[in-house]
């Protein structure tokens, strides 16, 4: 008899509505997931990346979007998971050499508000990890995007994966901003979901300039 995966399971019942339904809104709202795709899940030996890929996993079983689906590691194999990773350290480049057409990488909300608040208060300029990336003929998407790392540290418990919950190193910048939010979000209950709405509300009518296409364009212009 056919035995249930207890790790899919999981994502499906005990962390259907904080987990799976927002892996499903994202791929809905931002249409990361059509039919025809070749997507290729890269994995990073952490809890972050394996739930992700379970989460195509079980989207392939059960989707009526037909796509095909392929598995990636930069490290090890996760074949102990149930999931057939080619080893490559260039992902990038395997997709492209393989023919896929979509990279998904295993980028969730934190990280995604962390590096939209570095980069204005470091770099000085407004831009995001986009749900979807066109990096020439081949397009990242980061259906995790709305998935919370506190919902994928309580995953990893309860499955008891002994797994970093992200193989990402936080550089010193990162660590601080992180702080910030931490400390700004115990006054402000909406402040890390209004980082991410700052991406996604721009008004270029009250922006002094901005680049489109690789050319900047200035609100001088209009004058």
């Amino acid at each position: 008899m056919f035995a249930p995966d207890p790790i899919e399971t999981s994502i499906v019942k005990k962390y259907k509505k904080n987990i799976w339904h927002r892996f499903i809104k994202a791929g809905r709202e931002y249409k990361l997931i059509n039919d025809g795709d070749r997507i290729l899940c890269v994995l990073r030996g952490d809890a972050q990346s394996l739930l992700f890929a379970k989460c195509f996993e079980r989207l392939k079983k059960y989707s009526e979007t037909q796509f095909e689906l392929a598995f990636v590691s930069a490290d090890s194999p996760h074949e102990s998971f149930g999931l057939d990773a080619a080893l490559t350290a260039d992902p990038w480049g395997f997709a492209r050499a393989q023919g896929f057409n979509k990279l998904a990488l295993p980028d969730c909300f934190d990280d995604c508000i962390e590096y939209i608040l570095a980069s204005q208060l470091y770099e000085g300029r407004l831009q995001a990890l986009t749900p979807a990336q066109d990096t020439g003929g081949l397009t990242i998407v980061r259906a995790g995007l709305l998935i919370r790392r506190e919902d994928i540290a309580a995953f990893a418990r309860y499955n008891s994966l002994s797994l970093p919950i992200t193989a990402a190193k936080a550089d010193e910048r990162t660590l601080r901003v992180r702080q910030i939010i931490e400390e700004l979000a115990k006054t402000n209950k909406n402040l890390e979901i209004n980082i991410l709405r700052s991406c996604e509300e721009v008004n270029l009518e009250t922006v002094i300039s901005y680049t489109e296409g690789g050319v900047r364009k200035s609100i001088l212009d209009t004058f």
